[in-house]
């Protein structure tokens, strides 16, 4: 079955998100080759839902293009050649990750420009704020900025958001677990990058502090400005804002960074 259908039917349409029923529709597809839910999409795909499918994916389309600009940014910063190296090769694997979600988005009828205006405000402020930092050559707020907060946020949703389509979508899941990958790399390069500077005392304790709790409270907006988003995903503001904040807490602390935020 197209990945556009597992998509509208697992993330869109609650009449399809009964896992019996889900294991039937995939096996009627493999069967006969019959896309069923293609069939019903006229039917199912109505304004509503159209809209909050549009929601879902215009916050990872975002994400993606500010990961793609900061890990770019970053680049230029870096303070020795193999992190510069490795910030270039995240740069591509963010650009790989748009181009796919731009693709699937392309075969829903669904434009770029088009989703921008789905974006929660708060989103935006993700990038403003790291792209603010990164361009004064502040290589730390970079690294918390993207590759604790963004990537960290991308890895909780895509774990705890997607649990469903993981568990009836061998296509999807296999995707999944290919920018997951990457994202866990991404994270866990700025864990060992800001263990790195802390233990050459490299790191403006009061500045980072001061960045991070910037970005944990964009983060907060963010996650309350889409409830329906989440919703559609399996998941509800107030524990989703926990789970994420232990996470980011996690990544700081193996790196020797705590925070009283």
């Amino acid at each position: 079955m197209a990945l556009k259908n597992r998509l509208a039917k697992l993330i869109i349409d609650p009449a399809f998100r009964h896992p019996g029923f889900l294991k039937f529709v995939f096996a009627v597809d493999d069967l006969t080759g019959i896309d069923v839910v293609k069939a019903l999409a006229p039917f199912k795909m109505l304004p509503a839902s159209k809209q909050l499918f549009s929601r879902c994916f215009a916050h990872f389309v975002s994400g993606e293009e500010i990961s793609l600009a900061a890990a770019t940014e970053l680049s230029t910063c870096a303070p020795a050649y193999a992190e510069h190296k490795y910030l270039l090769l995240q740069a591509s694997e963010e650009r790989t990750h748009l181009e796919h979600f731009r693709d699937k988005l392309a075969q829903f009828g669904l434009g770029e420009a088009q989703l921008n205006r789905y974006v929660a405000p708060a989103f935006a402020r993700f990038g403003s704020l790291i792209r603010e930092r990164t361009g004064r050559g502040d290589y730390v707020a970079g690294v918390i900025g993207n590759n604790v907060v963004v990537e960290g946020l991308a890895i909780c949703l895509l774990e705890l958001g997607c649990r469903e389509m993981r568990a009836n979508s061998d296509e999807i899941s296999a995707f999944m677990d290919f920018v997951l990958e990457d994202e866990r790399h991404h994270v866990r390069f700025g864990e060992r990058t800001l263990k790195k500077l802390h233990e050459s005392d490299a790191i403006d304790h009061a500045a980072a502090e001061d960045f991070y709790g910037r970005m944990w409270d964009t983060t907060r907006d963010v996650i309350n400005d889409i409830p329906d988003v989440l919703d559609a995903m399996d998941l509800s503001p107030a524990p989703l804002l926990r789970d994420v904040k232990a996470f980011y807490d996690a990544r700081l602390a193996a790196a020797g960074l705590v925070f009283a935020v």
